[in-house]
């Protein structure tokens, strides 16, 4: 940072710009900033070139997925028993599957989530690697390198897990490219260290592809019902929310895009409670048609509805059976929120049952197979990995725990366990004979960079933190026919280098940016 300023001030400043560009929770009713940090994080231009060219491999690869009744059945049938939520999920989809889908037109609005693991050992013999990446102003002196050599040897690419339902930091992720150009102009970069954060249109092409959806639902209406005229010619958008959502304003970004780039097409906000309250206002025709409040609705975006807590009772369970039941095209469909779990995850490492759905001999298959990490069901009954596997593993886990993590088997972020917690865990997991509802993982450790985290305590100081990279996606699809699918941006999130969790609305993390190398 060549300017002489006093870097306190610049600090004060540029938290002040993340205000300015909505970077920002709502915390017990009231308005906070979230933490982002100062500069944008340095990142391999080539590794993240690499990711976004293989999100359409993934959203092609779990849509499959999720048209294969006989392979999710073959997974998921051992843990229903044992997971509530699970079960209240599978039951959906069976009932609207004997009741006959009308509406098969899918919408993936995605994240796939990767670490570029480091190893250890590896770092020790090529420390200079580590160095080019350890702070902005050190990786500045380094030109991105976008070729297609070997540049970066002992950096991983491995995916965390793929988001299905609630992709969030869509909306924030667009605005953190400016928030980080205007902080490289602060602390004094020359102006073509801007051009190194690479532009991110997430939520713009969340928008696109909700206006998408909502056209081909005209088009499939008039098709199933035999009409013209009698539907809506502007049918709605449904965003189910929570009513205690921190994360409003990543939401807000979102739907303002689709306000501003579609404004013929009607926006509702509503929470699951509100229709338990009053189930009037929520009302689906002889034709399944869904109309909320009067209004004809296209789309149900779902931007709640993933943990067992959404779920308080029977009624709320109801509401979520009529949305999917119902003519709209839902984001995500049941489908989707079934294969969106660590089991299917874990399932799809292995070669024979990728092979399944993308040929072996492809280009895809091989990118999606060297971004696998290591996982390892605690069950046999998958068939994913033997007693003998199981049993090796989890002797190598309970004498070396900081090599893995515990999961639950389903999406939601959070609830995963971590070095010394492992064995505690473990135990209890096979002494309570809940073993299908687990995932052990590979821990990854990602390279160490040196940032700073804006709104919060003690700002001005220099903190190491290690970061996660997100490729956002947006498909369309009906059966094999095929409307959309593309990458739509990424997002860059931190969080210091001790913390396990990295949920930034939930306080263990910190909005990023990429700095292309």
């Amino acid at each position: 940072m060549s300017r002489k300023k006093d870097f306190s001030e610049v600090c004060v400043l540029a938290e002040e710009f993340s205000h300015e560009n909505g970077i920002l929770k709502r915390e017990n009713n009231t308005i906070e900033p979230l933490p982002c940090t100062l500069l944008p994080s340095p990142v391999p231009a080539k590794l993240l070139r690499f990711v976004e060219n293989i999100q359409a491999d993934f959203n092609l690869l779990y849509h499959k997925v999720s048209l294969d009744h006989e392979f999710i059945e073959s997974i998921l049938k051992h843990v229903i028993p044992q997971d509530d939520y699970t079960a209240h999920l599978w039951k959906i989809y069976m009932n609207t599957r004997s009741e006959g889908v009308l509406q098969g037109v899918f919408l993936g609005l995605t994240r796939s989530d990767y670490m570029l693991h480091l190893d250890p050992a590896k770092e020790r013999s090529n420390p200079t690697l580590a160095q080019r990446l350890l702070h902005t102003e050190q990786a500045s002196a380094f030109a991105p390198d976008f070729s297609g050599e070997n540049s970066w040897p002992n950096l991983s690419v491995r995916q965390v897990e793929l988001n299905f339902i609630a992709t969030s930091f869509g909306g924030l992720a667009q605005r953190m490219v400016l928030q980080h150009r205007l902080a490289l102009s602060l602390c004094g970069f020359p102006p073509s260290a801007g051009e190194r954060v690479p532009d991110c249109s997430a939520g713009d092409k969340f928008a696109d592809a909700l206006a998408l959806a909502q056209k081909i639902y005209q088009e499939r209406r008039n098709e199933l019902c035999g009409e013209t005229g009698n539907g809506s010619s502007h049918p709605a958008v449904l965003t189910i929310v929570s009513e205690q959502e921190k994360n409003i304003y990543d939401q807000r970004v979102t739907l303002s895009c689709l306000l501003l780039r579609h404004p013929n097409i009607p926006i509702l906000v509503r929470s699951f409670e509100q229709f338990q309250e009053n189930s009037d206002r929520l009302k689906i025709d002889e034709k399944r048609r869904l109309f909320v409040d009067g209004e004809e609705i296209a789309v149900v975006y779902y931007r709640h509805g993933y943990t067992p807590e959404h779920f308080s009772n029977d009624e709320i369970w109801n509401v979520k059976y009529q949305l999917e039941r119902s003519l709209a095209i839902k984001c995500p469909c049941i489908q989707y929120m079934l294969v969106n779990t660590k089991l299917i995850q874990a399932a799809l490492t292995k070669p024979e049952n990728l092979s399944r759905f993308v040929h072996p001999a492809s280009a895809s298959y091989r990118n999606l197979l060297s971004t696998f990490a290591a996982q390892y069901p605690l069950s046999e009954k998958f068939g994913i990995n033997s007693l003998d596997e199981i049993n090796r593993v989890v002797q190598k886990c309970l004498a070396n725990p900081h090599l893995y993590v515990l999961k639950p088997q389903r999406e939601g972020g959070g609830n995963n366990y971590f070095g010394e917690d492992v064995p505690r865990m473990l135990r209890s997991v096979f002494d309570n004979g809940v073993s299908e509802s687990y995932v052990l993982m590979e821990r990854l450790y990602p390279y160490v960079v040196e940032n700073y985290i804006l709104n919060t305590p003690n700002s001005t100081e220099r903190k190491k933190i290690v970061g996660e990279l997100g490729i956002f996606g947006a498909f369309i699809g009906c059966g094999e026919k095929i409307f959309l699918n593309e990458q739509a941006g990424h997002l860059l999130r931190s969080k210091p280098v001790e913390a396990n969790e990295g949920g930034v609305a939930a306080g263990f993390g910190c909005l990023d940016s990429p700095f292309l190398v």
